[in-house]
């Protein structure tokens, strides 16, 4: 085929006469000269209607209060364009007019080499332009905020020291102090520390955890005093780790106390943490702690009391831990909603997903390919973030099960490439991040169960279905805390499968999470068969497959007391509470009574009994006696695991 003689009749069909030509520059010049109709037009055509109005007014009016007028003064800037603005893009769009060349409706040619023009002709559009389709990513601040919240905190930038009172950005090597005061420093989305008085601490690394590369790096080192670090990063990223004089502590998901002064005390309060020393890890779970020594090289693990989670540093911070994740899941669920762009309810959907296929198709470099179809992959877990929302459920699995499709078929096409397993491998630990607050419950965890079954899949990814356990057993445990058997039971079921793999020897999983896995459902075996022994109706086969997660019974040989001497202990206990007549007073002598109890060798029998004979009232005793019971098993559980 002549291409010079086809292209030169192509433009001769395609070439506008000189007065279409003149009619059309007259036509443009004169809306781009007048300035103001062609903002004017955008203008109109931007205004939302009424009832799109009166919706976005409804969501943001709860928060008005926050917003000053210097902040509208400001969107107000960025949002309108400057006089210079205005001037270039007329400039620019006058010059391009002098070239532009339209079609000429009379013009002749072939059918099919118009479109395959016109087709060549978009497909370098959306090359060179395809954020016109296809929304972007936001950006994740990427600030690490010190909020002081009590009492004088310092800080030592360059080594000068400064006082601090209002909310600030840390870099590295920059050194805090809390003197009489208390702070916390906000790590992105990974998690929070908290300092307690007289603690000093240096900033280290500051980077987010956003995916399999991430450095390893201490994140602060503890020099002296306490702090309490809650971990929200997923189990296949580096987790949050302190530096202490004998050891480092690491922290995927979990709650953990920190204490450096002649020795360093960990105690985990949540979940899990690795203790590094020497080279050697120590895996600490919920309930257990470890003392560092100087040139001591063994750690031992140890339970925490009772009597550590009633006072005010731990169960303060175990109730600002709920806080912060929650808020932590708001945000990272809307930051995907606004993420979304474009969504299948819409008519222009076709035009976009056109958008994405032409912009894999240009792109001819093999990696970058891979990555753009990893971004498209997740650009399926932000619509279903919005169909969530907007309670379009089918739609929502559907991109589910788009996203699990294109990462499967993405690993099937580069099975032999290292590189391209790797990229799959960094996407999928990302996406994970991005809902790292997530808790089984909450509706957008389809998107993270999405995520971790798709992980499953590939060779590497022995945390997966560690995760999807311990996730889900973290919840039922919440739950049997709460009372709410009715969830235990309705969720227990959907465990099975991740049950079987940790009864399967061939299934690998961190020894971290296999303690933990034990430790949990011990406890979760141990708190439905107190309910169940206090009249609570639970379901016979739960009771049946939980039991073997039972701890072995203790040792009763030595009992001294018999069953009136017990009801006379507890009938004593009673009278005393009862001695007076405020609610408070009652609830406080209740609470001492209980750690008199401590370390008795009838301790679990009192408490049986107890919960008999103290009434509901508005301390709602017997529910207060069965936490008691819950604890004193779950802290033999732990000392027979």
């Amino acid at each position: 085929m002549n291409f010079e003689s086809l292209f030169s009749g192509l433009r001769k069909d395609l070439q506008p006469n000189a007065e279409v030509k003149r009619r059309i520059e007259r036509s443009m010049h004169n809306r781009i000269s007048s300035g103001d109709a062609v903002f004017a037009d955008l203008k109109r055509d931007l205004v939302p209607k009424k009832d799109l109005q009166k919706t976005i007014w409804n969501r943001i009016a709860p928060i008005g209060g926050r917003i000053t007028a210097e902040a509208l003064h400001e969107v107000k800037t960025s949002l309108t364009p400057s006089e210079s603005f205005r001037l270039t893009l007329r400039d620019r769009l006058l010059h391009r007019l002098k070239g532009l060349e339209p079609i000429h409706p009379e013009a002749r040619g072939s059918v099919l080499l118009k479109w395959t023009a016109s087709f060549a002709l978009f497909a370098l559009i959306v090359q060179a332009s395809p954020m016109l389709f296809m929304a972007s990513p936001t950006v994740a601040k990427s600030e690490v905020l010190l909020l002081p919240t009590r009492g004088e905190v310092s800080i030592s930038i360059d080594g000068v020291w400064q006082t601090v009172d209002q909310q600030m950005v840390l870099e590295p090597d920059m050194i805090l102090r809390t003197h009489d005061g208390e702070a916390s420093i906000i790590f992105h989305d990974d998690g929070v520390i908290r300092l307690a008085e007289d603690t000093t601490v240096h900033i280290d690394d500051l980077l987010a955890r956003l995916d399999v590369a991430t450095s390893t790096k201490p994140i602060i080192t503890l020099y002296t005093g306490k702090i309490w670090i809650q971990g929200l990063v997923p189990a296949q990223l580096p987790g949050l780790t302190v530096s202490s004089s004998y050891g480092d502590i690491t922290v995927n998901k979990g709650s953990v106390s920190i204490a450096e002064d002649d020795v360093v005390d960990i105690d985990v309060y949540d979940r899990s943490a690795t203790v590094t020393r020497n080279g050697e890890d120590i895996y600490l779970t919920s309930g257990e702690r470890t003392q560092l020594v100087e040139g001591n090289p063994v750690a031992l693990v140890k339970k925490i009391p009772n009597k550590w989670y009633q006072y005010t540093w731990a169960s303060q911070n175990l109730q600002r831990d709920a806080v912060h994740r929650d808020g932590i899941a708001q945000q990272q669920h809307e930051r995907r909603i606004s993420q979304a762009g474009i969504l299948p309810t819409s008519r222009l959907y076709p035009v976009k997903r056109f958008a994405e296929l032409m912009d894999v198709m240009m792109t001819f470099d093999d990696q970058t390919r891979v990555e753009k179809r990893l971004q498209l992959a997740e650009t399926r877990l932000n619509e279903a973030a919005a169909l969530i929302n907007e309670n379009e459920e089918e739609e929502a699995d559907t991109a589910l099960l788009e996203y699990k499709t294109a990462l499967q078929t993405i690993s099937d096409d580069y099975k032999d490439g290292d590189f391209a397993q790797y990229l799959v491998e960094r996407a999928i630990a990302g996406s994970a991040a991005q809902y790292s607050a997530i808790q089984p419950g909450d509706d957008s965890y389809r998107i993270t169960k999405t995520v971790l079954e798709t992980s499953a899949d590939l060779p590497t990814q022995d945390h997966a279905q560690g995760t999807l356990l311990l996730d889900g057993l973290a919840v039922l445990v919440k739950a049997m805390d709460q009372g709410r058997t009715d969830l235990v039971e309705a969720v227990w079921s959907d465990m099975q499968p991740y049950l079987l793999n940790l009864q399967n020897d061939q299934t690998a999983m961190k020894p971290s999470m296999y303690k933990e896995a034990k430790t949990l459902l011990s406890f979760l075996a141990t708190s439905l068969q107190v309910a169940h022994e206090r009249g609570v109706e639970i379901d016979s086969e739960l009771l049946s497959e939980t039991a073997i997660y039972l701890p072995p019974p203790r040792d009763t040989s030595t009992v001294v007391l018999s069953e009136d001497e017990i009801m006379n202990i507890v009938m004593g206990i009673r009278e005393k509470i009862f001695l007076y007549h405020m609610t408070q007073p009652r609830i406080n002598q209740f609470i001492s009574e209980v750690k008199a109890l401590e370390g008795h060798p009838d301790q679990g029998r009192i408490l049986r009994r107890l919960a008999q004979v103290l009434p509901e009232g508005p301390e709602d005793f017997p529910d207060r006696v069965y936490k008691e019971i819950v604890k004193l098993r779950w802290e033999n559980a732990g000392a027979n695991l």
